[in-house]
C-alpha cells in the first residue's frame, strides 16, 4: 500500500515509517498539516494516511475534515496518531471523519494490524459483500429499505413484497419532472397536475399518468426500469458503503415493481448466487452475516420482541430498535422510526475501535430528544437504542432499559 506519514516530530515520522517500509509498504512523509494535504490532493495520491494530531498549519483533524468535504471515488483511509487518550479526544477523531485512532506510544504489531484493515477495506471496494446480503433479506421481507451510506451520500433501495419499488441518491435528482424530462407529450403542466392528483387521492404517480393517457404502461415501465437500474449502479459503486436494512411498514399504493434481476448489475446478480442468494428460497436466514457466515447464537425471537415490547412501554419511549454490531443488521425495532444518521455513526464508531469494552451505554441528546445506546448482549455483540422525550429523567430510563435487557 501507498501510505502517509504525517508528523512534525522528525523522530515519530522516521519509527513510524521504517515499520510499515520493514512490512514492504511504500511510505510518502510530510512534517505538517499543508504538506500532508498538498500529497493527498495530488495526482495517485496515498491509499492511508497517518496523521499525527497536532501539527504546525493544519492539524491531522482538519486535514481528515478536508479529505471527507473532497469526496472522489479514491477512498482514503485516515487512522488518526496522538499522544490523546481521553474519550473525548478520540470520540473528537472520530467525529472529524477518521477511520482508526492510534494512541501513542504504540506497539509496531498494532500499527500492522490497522494496516491489514485498510488492506481488506480497500479490497472490498469493488466487492461490496454488504449489498447482496441486505438485498437477499429486503427480498424476503414484507416491505422496508436498503440503506446505504458512504461520506456525504446515501443510497436507498425500497421494496415491497420482495420486488423494488424505487431507488434514490441522497444527492442526485429525483423528481417526476426529472424522469419525464425527454417525453415530448408529457409538459411540466401535466407533471404538476400528476402530482397534485396524487397528494390529494393518495394514488401512486405510475397509476395516475397512465390512467390520464400521458404514458403507455409499457412505456413508463422502461423508463421506471432504467432509471432505477441507474441509481443502484451509482449505489454499488460506493466506496466503503456501510451497510443497513431496515423493516419498514407499508401500505402498497400501486405503482410498478420491477424483480430485482431486471434492476440490479449484473455483478451484483453474480454475487449472489455465488453465495447461495440467487432464488428467493435459498436466501440467508435472520441470524446470517454479511460476509457469508452463520452467527453461531441466532436471536431469540421470543426473547428480543418481550424486550423490543418492554422498552417501547418505558415512559416517554418513542422508538427501541436492536442492532447486530458484526453485520449492522437491524434485528427487530418498535415505534416510530429511528433516526438512521444516529444509527450509522454509533454503529462505526463502536466497531473501529475498543471504546465500548470499559463502558455500560452512550447518551446523546438533539433539540428533540434524548437517545440511549448500550450494550443488547455482548456476545454476540449488538446494541440497542433507545429514543426518550427530553423531558424523562434519564436516571429512571437508563435504569428501566437495563431491566429490558436478556437475563444473562
Amino acid at each position: 500500500m501507498k501510505i502517509l506519514v504525517a508528523d512534525d516530530d522528525p523522530c515519530g515520522v522516521d519509527v513510524l515509517a521504517a515499520v510499515l517500509r520493514v512490512a514492504g509498504h511504500q511510505c510518502v512523509l510530510a512534517s505538517d498539516g499543508h504538506e500532508a494535504w498538498d500529497i493527498l490532493q495530488a495526482p495517485s495520491p496515498p491509499q492511508i494516511a497517518f496523521l499525527d494530531w497536532m501539527m504546525p498549519g493544519i492539524d491531522g483533524l482538519e486535514v481528515c475534515r478536508k479529505i471527507r468535504e473532497r469526496g472522489g471515488s479514491e477512498y482514503t483511509y485516515v487512522i488518526i496518531v496522538s499522544a490523546r487518550n481521553k474519550q473525548q479526544d478520540i470520540i473528537s477523531g472520530f467525529q472529524s471523519g477518521a477511520d482508526d485512532f492510534i494512541t501513542k506510544p504504540y506497539k509496531p504489531e498494532d500499527i500492522l494490524a490497522r494496516v491489514r484493515v485498510a488492506e481488506r477495506l480497500h479490497r472490498s471496494f469493488t466487492a461490496n459483500s454488504g449489498l447482496p446480503r441486505a438485498l437477499a433479506e429486503a427480498r424476503e421481507s414484507p416491505s422496508g429499505d436498503v440503506i446505504v451510506r458512504t461520506l456525504r451520500r446515501v443510497g436507498r433501495i425500497i421494496f415491497h413484497d420482495g420486488r423494488i419499488a424505487w431507488a434514490h441518491v441522497s444527492d442526485e435528482p429525483g423528481t417526476l419532472a426529472t424522469i419525464l424530462a425527454g417525453e415530448p407529450d408529457i409538459s411540466r403542466d401535466d407533471v404538476r397536475a400528476v402530482l397534485a392528483e396524487c397528494k390529494s387521492s393518495g394514488q401512486n404517480f405510475a397509476d395516475v399518468l397512465v390512467s390520464w393517457n400521458l404514458l403507455p404502461s409499457d412505456r413508463l415501465r422502461v423508463l421506471l426500469r432504467d432509471w432505477i437500474r441507474a441509481k443502484i449502479a451509482t449505489i454499488a459503486a460506493f466506496p466503503l458503503p456501510v451497510v443497513l436494512f431496515s423493516p419498514e411498514s407499508r401500505v402498497a399504493t400501486g405503482g410498478i415493481l420491477f424483480d430485482p434481476a431486471e434492476v440490479l448489475p449484473p455483478e451484483i446478480e453474480t454475487e449472489l448466487r455465488d453465495a447461495g442468494l440467487g432464488a428467493a428460497n435459498e436466501s440467508p436466514g435472520p441470524a446470517e452475516l454479511l460476509f457469508g457466515l452463520p452467527e453461531a447464537d441466532p436471536p431469540n425471537e421470543a426473547e428480543l420482541a418481550d424486550s423490543l415490547d418492554r422498552a417501547l412501554a418505558i415512559d416517554g419511549a418513542s422508538a427501541v430498535t436492536v442492532f447486530d454490531l458484526r453485520s449492522g443488521r437491524c434485528l427487530g425495532k418498535r415505534g416510530a422510526a429511528m433516526d438512521l444518521d444516529l444509527v450509522w455513526s454509533q454503529l462505526r464508531l463502536a466497531s473501529q475501535n475498543n471504546l465500548w469494552d470499559e463502558l455500560e451505554d452512550i447518551l446523546i441528546s438533539t433539540y428533540h430528544a434524548s437517545h440511549l445506546v448500550r450494550w443488547y448482549t455482548r456476545t454476540p455483540p449488538r446494541l440497542i437504542f433507545l429514543t426518550v422525550d427530553r423531558s424523562v429523567t434519564l436516571g429512571l430510563a437508563r435504569h428501566a432499559l437495563r431491566r429490558c435487557l436478556p437475563a444473562r
